[in-house]
């Protein structure tokens, strides 16, 4: 009996388990709500239910529906957005652009991020989970501009961040204001276009 007891403890202490298994069940709930009603029609208590959890667990984590689309939008991101090595600056800048693009263009992604611009401007939480997300985001796919300046692509006073913000900015515009549709043709020419920029005198 004592050892079945332990046992029982171990389990429901195990760091990340229950804890991991809820934030996919909200995550996953949100998801379905979104892609049925849309941001407007997203409501927490409704994803409460639908993940099987008391709502108090939803907005003791998330207040608001723009931090729960939020939290969404960048974990969308950083799944779905890996550093790519090609060889060349040209051929890394494009992949990434093309990663960016194919992860903001779709219908859920790009509604989330219009809720979280449009909806959570104001909101100080929101602004900090964005600020370091992008933080994150631009140390880790600066790296291919670090890379660049390593094999000379790019001259060694490079700033990193600078050169991506350049580059990613055209589909995020598109994506998030005008939605507009952008192919990867295009896509290779705002790459080239942002490596002049930064190699010409």
């Amino acid at each position: 009996m004592n050892e079945t007891k332990q046992a029982d403890t171990s389990k429901r202490s195990r760091p990340g388990g229950r804890s991991a298994e809820v934030v996919s069940a909200i995550y996953a709930a949100a998801l379905e709500v979104l892609q049925e009603s849309g941001y407007d029609g997203l409501e927490l208590p409704e994803v409460a239910a639908r993940a099987g959890v008391n709502k108090t667990t939803v907005y003791r984590r998330w207040p608001t529906k723009a931090e729960l689309v939020l939290d969404i939008a960048l974990l969308q991101m950083k799944q779905d957005v890996p550093l790519p090595d090609t060889g060349s600056l040209h051929g890394d800048l494009t992949a990434l652009l093309v990663d960016i693009h194919t992860a903001i263009a779709s219908p859920l992604v790009a509604g989330l991020l219009q809720a979280a611009v449009s909806q959570g401007r104001d909101a100080e939480v929101v602004k900090r989970s964005r600020m370091q997300f992008w933080s994150e985001r631009f140390a880790m796919s600066g790296q291919l501009v670090e890379r660049a300046i390593e094999r000379g692509e790019l001259p060694p006073s490079t700033e990193p961040r600078q050169l991506l913000e350049l580059a990613s900015a055209p589909l995020f515009f598109r994506a998030v204001l005008t939605g507009e549709a952008i192919g990867r043709d295009e896509i290779a020419q705002i790459a080239r276009r942002t490596i002049l920029a930064f190699t010409s005198d």
